[in-house]
C-alpha cells in the first residue's frame, strides 16, 4: 500500500492538470473525496476540474467547492492525469474514461474489495471505512495543509459511508481520522444540519405515504419501500429527495435487510440495499452489475417494479441460502 501511495503522490506533485472523476449515482464518499482532492490540488496551483455524470445530490450541494463539479458523461478535452475516486471500475464512472487516450495517466483510489485495478496506479484499501479516509492519508503524505473546507468534505465522506458511524466499517482508524478532521476545523453539528436537517415539507409527506405502504416479509427480516415516478411528481420532488429514507425500514427491530425500490424512468428501477451485521447485500447487488459494501449497496435493473422486485428477492433467497444465512431473506 505504501509504495502505491508514494507513486500517486509523486505523480500528482509532478502533473500540471488533473481531471477528478467520481461515480454515477453520487453520494457523500465519492463527492466528498473528489472535492477534498479538488481543493487540495487547486491550492497547490494545479489546473483542476471535477466531473460526475449525475447532478450533485441536494444534501451535498452546500459542501465547499460543490458548485465546481461539472455534470457530464464525456470529457471534451484532455488532461495530464485522470484521478478516479471511489469507483470500482470504469463503468461506474459513466463514460468519463471512455474517450481518454490509451496510455494516459489514470490514478485509481478506492476502498471497495471488488475494485478491478483499472488505473496506471492503483491504491485500493478495503480496510478503509471510506475513500475519504484514504484521501486524508494522501493529503498527509503530500504534506499539504488541511484546510477546514477540505476537512469538511472528507468528514462527510467518512460520516456518510459509515452510516453516521452506525455500520460495521466504523473502525478505530476511521474515528481517529474523523477526530483529526474535527481538529482541523470541522463542526459536526453544522455538517449534520447540512446532511440531515434540510428536508422540504413535501419530502416528509412522501415519507408518510411510503411508511404506510412499507412491506415486511413473512419471516420479519426483510423490509422494503417502493417509490414510483408518479409519487415524486405528485409532490414535485426529484429523486434525490429519497436520500436516507432507506434507514427507516432498516431501523425496524428484527429486520436484517432493507430495500428501497425507486422507479427512475419507464422500465428502469434503482434499488438501494442496507443490512445489519454479517448480512452481505453487496453480494446481491453484484449479481445485477451493481456494487457497494457489505452493509450498503445498490444496483439498477430494467423492468417494471413488480418484475424487478421478484428478481431481487429471488437473488436474496439464493445468496442467503448459499451462505447458510437462510433466516435473512424475504419471500418476495
Amino acid at each position: 500500500m505504501r509504495s502505491d501511495l508514494q507513486k500517486i503522490v509523486t505523480a500528482l506533485q509532478s502533473t500540471a492538470s488533473v481531471a477528478i472523476l467520481s461515480h454515477i449515482h453520487p453520494e457523500g464518499d465519492t463527492i466528498g473525496s473528489a472535492l477534498g482532492c479538488h481543493l487540495t490540488l487547486k491550492a497547490l496551483g494545479k489546473e483542476v476540474a471535477t466531473f460526475n455524470p449525475d447532478p450533485v445530490p441536494k444534501n451535498l450541494r452546500g459542501l465547499p467547492g460543490a458548485g465546481e463539479v461539472i455534470q457530464t458523461d464525456r470529457l471534451l478535452r484532455s488532461f495530464d492525469c485522470y484521478l478516479a475516486v471511489d469507483a470500482t471500475d470504469p463503468g461506474r464512472l459513466g463514460g468519463l474514461l471512455s474517450g481518454v487516450a490509451t496510455g494516459s495517466l489514470v490514478i485509481n483510489i478506492d476502498h471497495h474489495i471488488t475494485n478491478t485495478r483499472f488505473g496506471t496506479y492503483n491504491w485500493v484499501d478495503p480496510e478503509a471505512a471510506a475513500t475519504g479516509e484514504m484521501i486524508y492519508h494522501l493529503i498527509e503524505e503530500m504534506g499539504t495543509p488541511l484546510s477546514r473546507e477540505i476537512a469538511t468534505n472528507l468528514y462527510v465522506a467518512i460520516l456518510t459511508d459509515t452510516g453516521s458511524f452506525h455500520y460495521a466499517n466504523t473502525t478505530p482508524r476511521a474515528l481517529r481520522v474523523a477526530a483529526a478532521l474535527i481538529e482541523a476545523g470541522v463542526v459536526p453539528q453544522k455538517v449534520a444540519d447540512l446532511l440531515f436537517d434540510q428536508r422540504e415539507v413535501e419530502e416528509l409527506l412522501l415519507l408518510g405515504t411510503l411508511l404506510t405502504k412499507m412491506q415486511l416479509s413473512s419471516d420479519g427480516v426483510v423490509a422494503w419501500m417502493e417509490v414510483t415516478q408518479q409519487m415524486l411528481e405528485q409532490e414535485g420532488l426529484a429523486k434525490d429527495a429519497l436520500e436516507g429514507l432507506i434507514n427507516y425500514p432498516r431501523s425496524i427491530k428484527g429486520v436484517a435487510v432493507a430495500l428501497l425500490f425507486k422507479e427512475e424512468a419507464q422500465e428502469t428501477v434503482r434499488i438501494s440495499l442496507r443490512s445489519k451485521g454479517d448480512v452481505d447485500v453487496a453480494a446481491v447487488a453484484k449479481a445485477f452489475q451493481g456494487g457497494g459494501h457489505k452493509n450498503a449497496a445498490g444496483c439498477t435493473l430494467i423492468g417494471s417494479l413488480p418484475e424487478v422486485r421478484e428478481r431481487v428477492f429471488g437473488e436474496i433467497r439464493r445468496v442467503f441460502t448459499v451462505t447458510g444465512d437462510e433466516s435473512a431473506y424475504g419471500k418476495g
